[in-house]
């Protein structure tokens, strides 16, 4: 049984975009970002030690968009303050894609599919590993109910493992939304936890032909989509570290960079075989 890590791309380059631990008090953030995602992406391997690592980055699921054209309208942006915040996010992930291309970790993408519906998909072909799934999002928690033999959600932010419920998450959301996503919820949170947990309940719900068809909807907008492999692109990453070190050198990063701690860095990257 191998150790395969799925890191959600985009929720671990969110994370980096935070200003601590600066390089230099003049240096660009984006640069400082990027120093960031690649300090914390050593510390995941080196606590995770797989033997296979995946960065699954987002693609555009425009079917959920034609489903629900106000799918995750609540992320477009208005303020400017959060504009540029986002350019900033942008401008490490151009900087940060590239150089992860120089380790031995695989980066992988689905033009047509969120990044859960890759790492869900790989999960199921790989469903006898010792499979671990890096992220935030809560909604990785349909796994823990897909009678996998061994699946871990971890949350970097809180550090710590995601736990299923006693009740099918996949109709729970369904019936309460998501805001993140502005997915609209169908009952208040109380009902929908009763729902989700009463047959009865959410049967009388279900045999009002507007809620389930409601329903139906957000199903298709939460629950995860299996994705033809075919559609999956796959880069292998190299061991490329002298290129990686003359990239962190350029940007500064002499914590990073000096011999004893590039050594050592390097040195993490070891557990990956594949």
């Amino acid at each position: 049984m191998d150790k395969v890590l799925f890191i959600d791309a985009h929720n671990a380059m969110w994370r980096a975009c935070v200003k601590f631990g600066a390089v230099q008090s003049d240096t660009p953030d984006e640069v400082i970002f990027t120093f960031n995602f690649f300090r914390n992406l050593r510390a995941i391997i080196e606590e995770f030690k797989p033997d296979k690592c995946f960065f699954v980055l987002e693609g555009h699921p425009q079917f959920r968009y034609d489903l629900f054209v106000d799918y995750k309208a609540n992320r477009i942006i208005k303020q400017a303050s959060r504009q540029e915040s986002s350019d900033k996010f942008l401008k490490a992930k151009d900087i940060i894609i590239p150089l992860m291309r120089h380790l031995p970790i695989t980066i992988c993408r689905a033009a047509a599919y969120e990044a859960d519906d890759v790492i869900a998909t790989l999960c199921e072909n790989m469903r006898d590993e010792d499979l671990t799934v890096l992220s935030s999002d809560s909604d990785y928690i349909q796994l823990l109910q897909r009678g996998f033999s061994k699946i871990r959600i971890y949350n970097p932010i809180k550090k710590s493992f995601m736990e299923a419920p006693p009740y099918p998450y996949v109709a729970w959301k369904c019936l309460n939304g998501d805001k993140s996503d502005n997915i609209p919820a169908l009952l208040k949170p109380k009902k929908a936890l009763e729902a989700s947990t009463n047959p009865e309940v959410f049967q009388k719900f279900m045999d009002v032909e507007e809620n389930r068809a409601n329903f139906n909807i957000n199903r298709q907008l939460i629950e995860f989509r299996s994705v033809p492999v075919e559609e999956i692109l796959f880069q292998e990453g190299t061991r490329n570290f002298d290129v990686l070190r003359a990239a962190f050198k350029q940007m500064k990063f002499e914590s990073m960079v000096n011999d004893q701690s590039w050594h050592k860095y390097c040195k993490t990257f070891d557990c990956l075989k594949y």
